[in-house]
């Protein structure tokens, strides 16, 4: 609970950082008798869940359009493409407290099958109700390992 009491129990301030902004309000005490003072801590109760409810949203959001800048990733955060002997998505991910990780073959299902499974179950393992329709277009370009230094030595 973001509710803080101040100047000794005087004054309520709640405060939430939503989306890098932060969101704050006071409410006074000051001169208020017993059953006006619990109205106005439920009031700031109140503010505070919503608040909390808006920081939730903003977060998954967040979580839902991260990119990872890095050599195998496939630009959706859980996501990557590994190389074994072949390729692979690779969905890492922390829900309920536990790890899960699951490899899907692109040889054995193809890329674009890959692909879908691959994200219906980060999505299944995130608790979405389907998958973002913006992760859909971000499959990568699948290229074998070797296939570069091949068509090289070839020229």
């Amino acid at each position: 609970m973001a509710v803080y009491e101040l100047n000794g129990g005087q004054l309520l301030r709640v405060a939430r950082s939503i989306d890098g902004k932060l969101q704050q309000q006071y409410f006074s005490l000051i001169g208020l008798n017993q059953p006006q003072q619990l109205a106005v801590r439920k009031e700031a109760k109140g503010v505070d869940e919503k608040w909390a409810a808006l920081q939730g949203k903003a977060k998954e959001k967040r979580v839902r359009t991260a990119d990872t800048p890095r050599k195998h990733t496939t630009g959706i955060r859980g996501i990557n493409l590994v190389h074994r002997p072949s390729p692979a998505f690779r969905v890492q991910v922390q829900a309920g407290g536990k790890s899960m990780v699951r490899e899907f073959s692109v040889k054995r299902m193809g890329a674009d099958a890959a692909w879908t499974d691959a994200l219906k179950f980060l999505s299944d393992c995130r608790g979405y109700p389907r998958v973002p329709t913006e992760w859909k277009d971000r499959m990568p370009k699948i290229t074998r390992k070797g296939a570069a230094k091949k068509s090289d030595a070839r020229a």
